[in-house]
């Protein structure tokens, strides 16, 4: 496994280090090297001197009971793929790929109080679209992006959402009917906003999460009322869902439920 290998040996020393590796990570709490011999297939007398380079590296530790598990070395590597992470730059093909599929604009937004701020936008190619810009706001408990994020968000949140949104013009979601809807978001995953927010547009909205199963923006694809279809409503929040799903697992997000929130299907 030395550096200095060349060749399919050298390739095939690497492909093992990250089998072990990725066998260690599926048991935080260690593996024995039986077990780890079984997951990888790697015979055992080169697994153990594997490991044993391994620890040298700080990348793999010896529990107190003879059994191996990551150390903190690969806490070092995780925090440089985190810190290199752009939630922007990570969203544009994400969200490309929504205008591509579904022919109408795709926004991504973060919450602000009692507001959603567009952080990226990308256009329909129809001529006749939604106007909106990066930097704008809307209210967050009328919109798609702002009722996913607040169906995922911890319960002051919440509470300061529905406060601040008292000072604001309209008339938002009583607050039991708030909860309900919040509720219904959960469960379907994606969030809708059927000209609530705004005469003549439909949205429908998807939380996006960080590696700590945060929800920490939303996406959504919007368009004109007149060319919503109510039978293409169920396909299009399975479609900006998908998107959303894909988003947070390039942030790290592993598919576990928030802290104090139900799990959401992911249908891929």
């Amino acid at each position: 496994m030395a550096s200095t290998e060349r060749g399919p040996g050298g390739l095939r020393a690497v492909e093992r280090t990250v089998a072990v590796l990725n066998a260690l990570a599926e048991s935080p709490g260690g593996a024995s090297l039986t077990d780890v011999v079984r997951v990888t297939g790697i015979p055992t007398t080169t697994l153990h001197r594997m490991l044993r380079i391994l620890r040298g590296t700080a990348l793999v530790r010896e529990t107190h009971d003879g059994r191996y598990a990551l150390a903190a070395g690969t806490m070092v590597l995780a925090r440089a793929f985190l810190d290199g992470l752009d939630l922007r730059q990570e969203a544009r093909e994400v969200m490309r790929d929504v205008v591509d599929r579904t022919g109408e604009t795709c926004h991504l937004g973060v919450l602000a109080a009692a507001h959603v701020v567009y952080i990226e936008k990308i256009d329909s190619p129809h001529p006749v679209r939604m106007h909106s810009r990066v930097g704008g706001s809307n209210p967050a408990l009328t919109t798609a992006i702002g009722r996913a994020i607040l169906a995922y968000s911890p319960e002051h949140i919440l509470t300061e959402a529905i406060r601040a949104s008292a000072t604001l013009g309209g008339q938002p979601v009583p607050e039991p009917g708030l909860q309900a809807l919040l509720a219904a978001v959960r469960q379907d995953g994606y969030a809708s906003d059927l000209q609530d927010n705004e005469p003549g547009i439909c949205c429908v909205g998807a939380p996006v999460f960080d590696h700590d199963g945060r929800v920490i923006a939303g996406l959504s694809v919007s368009m004109p009322a007149t060319r919503y279809d109510p039978e293409e409503h169920v396909k299009h929040g399975a479609r900006i869902r998908a998107a959303a799903d894909e988003l947070s697992h390039r942030l790290g997000w592993t598919g576990d439920p928030p802290a104090g929130r139900p799990q959401r299907t992911v249908e891929r």
